[in-house]
């Protein structure tokens, strides 16, 4: 099997569409594999003559996520995210790192597509749980952790309470320190539509609790406190697979334990 990242340059048959979009004929002058990434892959940076200017873009194999979460941003004002070129393979414009805040990209992006669904997104629901606990209960294990609270927290009524009166939305699902780039989120193959905390929990798990530019744009709803549990679970529970990978024993004990909090906060403000 012939991969297109292994394709010579002269050959590459996305140049004529993306020369078309920037507004002239492209060429391809530079082209460098990108490391760095939990995931990253065959993921290249690449410079395109356009006319009189170069112009940096990112090429790597498509993700049918990614592409949808990308094509529903664009129509979304005061979002600053990768411009898509073109789907398969994707190549999307290169973005400099710098100083940033990019609360206020995921609040126009949560405001925008508030209780609806962008086509080709996956939806967080009880079976979408459900299967990420099956995941991460495969990885502790593999790992030699326990993984009975998870395994128990795939049927919780309480997660489940909580996902049928919460609204949902675009969320990035995974803006950890690595996809932020200045104010610009990149890398939205883990996009899914859930509830806005999702996002917020994954940036205050970092430390970033401060969220006077997003609430700006984005004013708190009634259900904030119930949102807030919610996500604190599910950001836990999400990133346990690669913490039992990585990160050992006192970490994973620790992230069980900020969910199982998080968990048992919950029930007391569904039932308020």
């Amino acid at each position: 099997m012939v991969l297109w990242h292994h394709l010579p340059l002269t050959t590459v048959s996305w140049l004529a569409a993306v020369g078309r979009r920037l507004g002239g004929t492209a060429e391809i002058t530079t082209r460098t594999p990108l490391s760095g990434g939990y995931a990253s892959g065959a993921v290249e940076q690449a410079t395109l003559r356009v006319g009189d200017r170069d112009v940096l873009v990112v090429l790597k194999p498509s993700d049918p996520v990614e592409v949808a979460a990308l094509r529903a941003i664009a129509v979304v004002d005061g979002a600053l995210v990768p411009r898509l070129l073109h789907p398969d393979p994707l190549v999307i414009t290169w973005v400099d790192d710098g100083p940033g805040d990019p609360l206020r990209t995921l609040a126009h992006v949560h405001r925008h597509w508030s209780r609806n669904r962008p086509r080709g997104v996956p939806v967080v629901d009880a079976a979408w749980w459900q299967a990420l606990c099956a995941r991460t209960a495969v990885s502790l294990r593999g790992n030699g952790y326990s993984a009975d609270r998870v395994e128990a927290w795939a049927t919780d009524e309480r997660i489940g309470h909580a996902l049928a009166a919460l609204p949902k939305t675009l969320c990035h699902g995974d803006p950890h320190r690595g996809n932020l780039v200045g104010d610009t989120l990149i890398d939205w193959g883990n996009a899914r539509v859930a509830p806005a905390g999702l996002d917020l929990a994954v940036l205050r798990a970092q430390g970033s609790t401060d969220l006077t530019t997003y609430r700006e744009v984005l004013p708190e709803g009634p259900h904030a406190a119930v949102e807030r549990e919610w996500a604190w679970v599910h950001a836990h529970v999400q990133y346990l697979g690669f913490a039992a990978d990585h990160l050992g024993a006192d970490r994973v004990a620790e992230m069980l334990d900020e969910a199982s909090g998080a968990l048992a906060r919950l029930g007391p403000l569904l039932r308020s």
